[in-house]
């Protein structure tokens, strides 16, 4: 257990570095470019949703076979499905008080 909690803070140590280098880059595409090689050497296949630093909408969808991106559009049907908002929007119960 001890290697994987070392593996897992390299790995977060690197990913940190490596937006920090991508925040100090002036150019958007350059930004997502270095992000997409570093996240690429780690993943086979992935989507990354979320905003930049300047508050753009960044989206990124890489895969390297036609099956990746298959299972990636699979994966999203499923999330797509997902009511995220249902739990936070359920009826408060009825007092028989109020009746």
């Amino acid at each position: 257990m001890r290697k994987n909690t070392n593996k897992n803070k390299k790995f977060d140590d690197l990913l940190k570095s490596s937006i920090s280098a991508a925040e100090s880059i002036d150019n958007n595409q350059q930004d997502l470019s270095v992000i997409n090689d570093y996240l690429s050497e780690y993943l086979k296949s992935f989507v990354l949703l979320g905003y930049d630093t300047k508050g753009e909408s960044v989206v990124v969808i890489a895969g390297k076979t036609p099956q990746d991106y298959d299972s990636i559009e699979t994966l999203l049907r499923r999330v797509g499905n997902i009511d995220f908002f249902d739990t936070a929007m359920e009826e408060k119960p009825k007092s028989d008080n109020n009746e």
